[in-house]
């Protein structure tokens, strides 16, 4: 807790945030919206690029499949990194780098180098959730966080809401390259504007180390594992991922999907199991102390969930209105906007109503509980747009699913941040980094099912019932009140 935040805090009421506190997450929600212009863009000018290359949808499920890889491979790094460096500078670093990445995509000569571009956007862009997620709990009390996680990762439909407002009708009457030249240079504006008003975040950080005890237990092993074993684990696990990749029937991202894969739960897997200890390297160690905590595998299949069932809509959804719906280019990419304005509100009502039931007496496991709930039977409205044949209320349907998805996730954020104080960064970079992989799997197969049945019908109905996985998880997973 930071010393300006205890400050507010008596003996009979509740830790409040500073005024500067909103401040950084309304510009962290700034950020956020640029993220998603970057990452959406590509999504809108899917069916020119896909006449361009003479791509199938599966194909071009893998285009997108480009960025989730990098952003997944990316998101514990980009953790470890928010962790442990200056928060404030890596931020800005990361949003100058996937702006950069976004810009380049303009000039790309062809489809390799435009997924080459593709693929540092999502490096960059792996750095925001982790960063932003840190400040939060650095400068925001326990009931404060799923509201401020909403107000930042609102700008997720922010930014799905004007892409489609400013990218539709460029692409429209200058061709996609136009598109990726605007928005790629946007993000440049954002970085003075956070290193000038961030600079109380040291203050924080002076406190924090002193304020702060982590939630997590280390192994109760007494036997450190040396630091050369560890060391060799891992090693020998990239070994296994190599030929893992280079063994695998299929070639390209599908093969790189699987090496990825390989990877990253095997690494958690040595983490589980190799006894923790100050022999071995720090990022092992920490990495082996959230492993061990039940509440990291209840958000793990959170996190899958709803990530699959949020990044099917934002990627697919131009896609469905033009293929499915019969809109054409312009149409369909402005109706777009509707459902991630509507995301947009549930952000802010999901963490607004954890606030409101907390302050009124609920313990926040309960509360989150019961918004999470609500959500999630919301998100099951989009299981059924398949099946009917009116645009509008197909598209109502999709905006009540868009909502509830929202909602959902802003709850699945806050939680992240009560699994530990002193690891959040990485915590996130984890979770993201899994359910981003399975997005990278899924998105192709998404593709495929269109292609072989017609339609997006029978993939809508299996993302938007997914939440109902990981409410059941956090139900019976939790634990005891927070």
């Amino acid at each position: 807790m930071s010393v300006e935040v205890s400050q507010v805090v008596s003996a009979t009421e509740a830790p409040r945030a500073p005024r500067w506190a909103w401040g950084l997450c309304w510009l962290m929600f700034a950020s956020t919206v640029l993220c998603y212009m970057d990452r959406q863009a590509m999504a809108l000018v899917g069916p020119l690029i896909r006449a361009e290359y003479g791509l199938s949808n599966e194909s071009y499920g893998w285009v997108l499949a480009a960025f989730s890889l990098t952003y997944a491979l990316f998101q514990v790094p980009a953790g470890q990194v928010a962790d442990r460096r200056d928060v404030r500078t890596v931020y800005a670093s990361a949003v100058g780098w996937w702006s950069a990445a976004g810009l380049a995509a303009a000039f790309a000569p062809g489809l390799g180098i435009l997924l080459g571009c593709r693929a540092l956007l999502g490096v960059g862009e792996s750095f925001n959730w982790p960063c932003a997620l840190r400040v939060t709990s650095r400068i925001l009390p326990p009931a404060d966080r799923g509201l401020g996680s909403g107000i930042f990762n609102s700008g997720a439909a922010v930014g799905a809401v004007l892409t489609p407002l400013i990218v539709t009708p460029l692409a429209d009457r200058y061709g996609w390259r136009t598109a990726f030249l605007a928005v790629g240079s946007i993000g440049f504006l954002w970085i003075g504007p956070w290193l000038w008003y961030s600079r109380k975040l040291a203050l924080v950080s002076a406190s924090e180390g002193a304020d702060h005890a982590d939630q997590i237990s280390p192994g109760r092993g007494t036997d450190p594992a040396p630091a050369s074993r560890v060391g060799r684990a891992y090693v020998l696990l990239v070994i296994l991922a190599a030929m893992v990749a280079a063994s695998a029937p299929w070639i390209g991202l599908r093969a790189i999907w699987w090496g990825a894969a390989t990877l990253m739960v095997g690494g958690l897997l040595v983490a589980r199991v190799l006894p923790t200890g100050a022999a071995g390297p720090d990022w092992a160690n920490s990495l082996s102390q959230v492993v061990r905590h039940r509440r990291f595998w209840v958000l793990v299949v959170v996190g899958i969930s709803i990530n699959l069932c949020w990044h099917f809509l934002v990627n697919w959804l131009p896609t469905y209105l033009q293929d499915d719906r019969k809109m054409n280019f312009l149409k369909g990419g402005l109706i777009s906007a509707l459902p991630y304005l509507a995301a947009d509100a549930g952000n802010l009502f999901g963490g607004g109503a954890l606030r409101r039931l907390v302050h009124r007496g609920a313990g926040t496991r309960r509360a989150r509980l019961a918004v999470m709930a609500g959500a999630a039977v919301l998100t099951s409205c989009g299981a059924w747009v398949g099946l009917i044949r009116n645009d509008a209320i197909a598209v109502g349907m999709l905006m009540v699913m868009a909502f509830g998805t929202a909602a959902f996730m802003a709850n699945y954020f806050s939680a992240c941040q009560d699994v530990s104080a002193t690891h959040t960064g990485l915590v996130v970079g984890i979770l993201g980094g899994l359910g981003n992989l399975f997005v990278a799997g899924f998105l192709p197969e998404a593709g495929r099912i269109k292609d072989a049945t017609g339609g997006f019908g029978p993939a809508f109905m299996f993302a938007a019932l997914l939440p109902f996985v990981g409410l059941a998880a956090m139900a019976l997973g939790w634990g005891g009140e927070d």
